[in-house]
């Protein structure tokens, strides 16, 4: 049975000899693992389908219970990514983590749209970097059903407190710098055992925390619509993404490493 549809090339292997396994993000399935024959040739007419990032309508067959890439033709290549290599690290990292919250035979529309603006955003460089990471790690935990609860302080309720806030990383929620001081205070004084649990708490500011939350309501088309009030908000904002995301899906990603590696 012969089919088509568009998606996303994720990840790309060489197999065989001469061949290639593509893992492409498609709207209706999900993840789909299809063998392009000969994809490695000069001369094979599917070689420019299986390139990292390229997103194009795949022509395919199903035989022995894999799927095999018999044509097609490409919607965008994101050709200016490769450019740059902090663009093509932060691209890496991004369809990384779009293969960690996706599956296959499942559908993933929001995910792929969200994916390929997210190529456009960094192709174009429309908006910081860290920025643009940062929108596409909260997407990411709110698609994966473990976004934090943002609303206020967790422990008194106060949503514009005079001291920063905190992101209380492992519980999911907000802290104030002044229920923080109390809390400490009390486990010092009484020994409560819950108290004493090893918390990872991350700063953030009034500027950081709206960029969130203005992340997990808007439509994706305009996701990073925003600016921050500083770049010390943005870094803040950065690495409060990042810790929160790695750790609740319990991984590390030597994609991101690399990011973090060669960033300005």
């Amino acid at each position: 049975m012969r089919a088509s549809c568009d998606g996303l090339v994720i990840r790309e292997t060489e197999y065989g000899e001469n061949d290639r396994l593509v893992t492409v993000l498609t709207a209706e399935h999900g993840q789909m693992l299809m063998i392009a024959k000969g994809a490695r040739s000069l001369k094979s007419k599917t070689m420019s389908l299986c390139r990292l990032f390229t997103y194009a309508n795949f022509e395919y067959y199903e035989k022995n219970g894999r799927y095999w890439l018999s044509g097609g033709s490409v919607n965008d290549s994101f050709f200016g990514i490769s450019s740059d290599i902090q663009g093509f690290a932060l691209a890496s990292y991004v369809v990384q983590l779009a293969s960690e919250i996706t599956g296959e035979e499942a559908g993933a529309e929001r995910t792929l749209r969200m994916t390929l603006n997210t190529l456009y955003a960094i192709e174009k460089r429309l908006k910081p970097f860290a920025q643009i990471k940062s929108v596409y790690e909260i997407f990411a935990s709110e698609e994966s059903g473990f976004s934090p609860d943002i609303d206020g302080c967790d422990m008194c309720g106060d949503e514009k407190p005079e001291s920063d806030f905190w992101l209380d990383i492992m519980n999911g929620r907000l802290v104030c710098g002044k229920c923080l001081s109390q809390r400490n205070a009390t486990a010092e004084a009484i020994k409560n055992e819950e108290l004493r649990i090893q918390s990872i708490l991350v700063p953030m500011d009034i500027s950081a925390v709206s960029a969130w939350e203005y992340v997990r309501r808007a439509e994706l088309k305009r996701i990073f619509s925003f600016e921050l009030a500083s770049a010390e908000s943005l870094e803040r904002l950065a690495k409060a993404s990042e810790a929160y995301i790695t750790n609740h899906l319990e991984r590390s990603f030597e994609t991101l490493e690399f990011y973090n590696a060669v960033k300005e």
